[in-house]
């Protein structure tokens, strides 16, 4: 699997998204288990609600929308449950995309990281992760394996938490390595 890892406020993430924007025509589809077919698609990166606002405590719950081409069709896999057959968006039956998950600022003094992935190994979905990787170089610091965007650099150096989990212990947060003179 393919992956970047990044902690980024809304307005870090604007311009790395207008650049993939600029060079890919894409759509984002929330994704997730849902009762009906109908799902959230956005056109462009100023459509997606509370973006850089994690939605949970945890970068492994939070939302995730998958991007793909503008014009490629998204496949909803239906899934008997016990309760009636929910509807499925996912990149198993879409193998063109990439996985999007903002994360973003949960608390006044916790953010949480987000991530791009794909396991497909398609030409698109690999240009898509080029396309982001290419961004997200451009515009932001790395520290360790992730990427900094620079209001979350701030919050860094402000003491506040760059974590995958509120609840993670502190030692796993995001710090900045003291530098040996």
């Amino acid at each position: 699997m393919k992956q970047i890892h990044f902690f980024a406020l809304k307005d870090d993430l604007l311009p790395v998204l207008e650049a993939v924007e600029r060079e890919i025509s894409i759509k984002y589809i929330l994704m997730g288990h849902f009762p009906e077919t109908e799902f959230g698609s956005f056109s462009n990166r100023m459509q997606i609600p509370a973006l850089g606002q994690s939605t949970t405590e945890s970068a492994s719950s939070g939302r995730s929308f998958l991007v793909t081409g503008h014009a490629v069709p998204i496949e909803v896999r239906p899934i008997k449950t016990p309760s009636g057959t929910r509807y499925s968006l996912d990149q198993l039956s879409n193998p063109d995309t990439v996985t999007f998950s903002p994360g973003g600022r949960w608390t006044e003094d916790v953010v949480i990281n987000g991530r791009v992935a794909t396991v497909s190994d398609t030409p698109l979905a690999q240009e898509l992760m080029k396309t982001f990787n290419r961004a997200f170089k451009k515009q932001f610091s790395k520290i360790k394996a992730f990427y900094l965007g620079p209001g979350a650099a701030i919050l860094l150096d402000a003491g506040k938490r760059l974590t995958a989990a509120e609840q993670s212990p502190r030692e796993f947060d995001l710090t900045r390595e003291a530098r040996v003179a």
